[in-house]
């Protein structure tokens, strides 16, 4: 008979991992943390491996401890429990080889919930028993006491459930692996008892059903490998080990509309196609942005009488075969118009109109021809924030914004045939019937096999919300402008349009909360905020909920 009697201890790990202590004949003590003295009572039968389940610190015998062996090979398991003795015995195994051992002892609160024998969560790390009917191993544990964690956890948004995990360290994998996971309560607050003596490093996990947060490990960093290790002591508790999680946000922001632009541009690796409108005014970039986005075109602004050297920085580098100038000489003068027209291997083309409503049909009839266009947008031509909010969602369905006169009774002569030819069967209007009149709705609604949705909302910001929550079903990244200027969000609505993300209006100092709502349903993982601090706030960037 071989018989073994062992510790259930953290400083066995290693050794374990490198010898078996074996004794013949007689119960071997080993005097270390958690070592059991005695020897279990004799037994007329021969088991496999039996053994009496204690307290380390008292020697107590533990009753009702659940004692796991499961085959390393097979990975078929059986278990038993103790009785008040704390006796465990098992007769047979389910096929000779190397045994895990492991033990979860239930209702007995103080100690150790679960862990490999020698007291170790991840199983790799266990020690290997070679195990037949008849070995007859006495395994002696004793049990350590565990030691507990709470914490906390906040968000930058709206709170999701989240899960937290402890990463022990694997000497032989050399990795930091997970030992143990709880989730968040409803209070956003997490608690792990019992858990073995050790260093462990804490991870938190976005685990919502649309989930958006970063990935974050204590504190406060996003690797493993810079996190802040924690001690964990038998019977100890550690406390405040909390975590804020934020969206990953990004700012494109230069010193002016145009640096901005063209910092946009920069994020297209190359164009074959570039748009320029008059960064100073909005009528012709409006209709642009949409336009550019279906060619994955970058959108630069330029000022009426010269191009800015930072645009033309960009349009050099993107070298492409042909640029678009949305609008006439009164918006982009001849003298810019012959530089762009130089920079594009003379190749550039003017669209444009005698008013902001030919130039808009002009765009559409230009940059559409030979496709359809199932969507489309009509906007009021009057102000910016409707069309601004509209640019991306038509990007996204590879519409055009159409621009009108909200206060006409009925459609511009010729817009019903127009629709026609481009086969269009859905008409969207972002706005009320103070920004696109009633009038404008029923004559969209009596064209032939016409569709029309109003997105009316009680403000910019709600349109623009409606207008996402109905066009786009799931977004990686989104965009946020400023609703009370238009200057940043123009080039940013083609970027947004083309990568197929929302841009929603935002006042400068907070996001409503409907925003961040869609942001969580759409799944976004990034976040864009087009313009610098003097639009858009570091309230805007922290993701501070409107108070409205």
């Amino acid at each position: 008979m071989t018989t073994s009697t062992l510790s259930f201890a953290p400083d066995r790990v290693r050794r374990s991992l490198l010898y078996r202590i074996v004794a013949t004949t007689i119960v071997a003590t080993l005097a270390i943390f958690g070592a059991v003295f005695g020897a279990t009572p004799a037994r007329a039968a021969t088991p496999a491996i039996y053994g009496v389940i204690t307290g380390a610190d008292t020697n107590t015998p533990l009753n009702n401890v659940t004692v796991e062996i499961r085959n390393a090979a097979t990975w078929v398991a059986v278990s038993t429990t103790t009785n008040a003795s704390g006796e465990y015995s098992f007769d047979t195994v389910p096929g000779d080889g190397e045994y895990l051992v492991s033990i979860h002892t239930g209702t007995n609160s103080e100690y150790v919930i679960l862990a490999y024998y020698p007291n170790t969560p991840l199983y790799t790390l266990a020690e290997r028993f070679n195990l037949t009917d008849t070995s007859n191993v006495e395994l002696n544990i004793g049990i350590p006491r565990g030691g507990s964690l709470t914490g906390d956890v906040t968000f930058s948004g709206s709170p999701h459930t989240v899960r937290v995990s402890l990463f022990m360290y694997n000497p032989i994998s050399l990795a930091w692996q997970i030992a143990w996971t709880t989730t968040t309560n409803g209070a956003n607050s997490f608690t792990f008892n019992r858990v073995p003596a050790g260093e462990y490093r804490v991870r938190f996990l976005d685990d919502g059903t649309y989930p958006v947060y970063e990935e974050q490990f204590y504190k406060g960093v996003y690797d493993v490998n810079d996190a802040q290790t924690i001690t964990v002591t038998p019977g100890g508790s550690l406390e405040n080990i909390d975590a804020h999680l934020t969206v990953e946000v990004d700012r494109y922001g230069g010193s002016d509309r145009f640096a901005t632009s063209a910092l946009i541009a920069a994020q297209y690796p190359s164009a074959s196609v570039v748009f320029v409108a008059n960064g100073l005014n909005y009528p012709d970039a409006l209709s642009a942005a949409p336009a550019a986005a279906k060619m994955g075109a970058p959108l630069l602004l330029t000022r009426p009488d010269s191009l800015p050297a930072v645009v033309k920085a960009q349009i050099q580098r993107l070298n492409p075969d042909i640029i678009y100038v949305v609008g006439g000489t009164g918006v982009v003068s001849d003298a810019v118009f012959n530089e762009l027209h130089a920079l594009a291997g003379n190749k550039a083309q003017r669209l444009a109109g005698s008013n902001r409503y030919a130039t808009s049909k002009d765009v559409f009839e230009t940059i559409w021809d030979g496709d359809t266009a199932e969507h489309a947008f009509l906007a009021d031509g009057r102000n910016f924030p409707d069309a601004l909010a509209s640019a991306s969602a038509a990007g996204f369905v590879l519409g055009p914004v159409v621009l009108v006169n909200g206060a006409s009774t009925t459609l511009p002569a010729g817009y019903g045939a127009m629709f026609g030819t481009f086969g269009t069967t859905n008409l969207y209007l972002p706005g009320g019937t103070a920004v696109l009149s009633a009038g404008i709705e029923t004559a969209a609604s009596g064209l032939p096999g016409m569709t029309v949705t109003r997105f009316a909302g009680y403000n910019r910001y709600d349109t623009s919300l409606k207008v996402n929550v109905s066009i786009f079903p799931e977004a990686p990244t989104a965009y946020l402008a400023v609703g009370t200027g238009y200057a940043d969000a123009l080039s940013g609505a083609a970027l947004a349009g083309s990568e197929g993300a929302p841009l929603y209006l935002v006042p400068g100092n907070c996001v409503p909360q409907g925003v961040l709502t869609d942001i969580d349903d759409l799944g976004v993982k990034r976040i864009v905020l087009l313009g610098g601090t003097g639009v858009l706030s570091s309230a805007v960037q922290a993701l501070t909920p409107c108070n409205f």
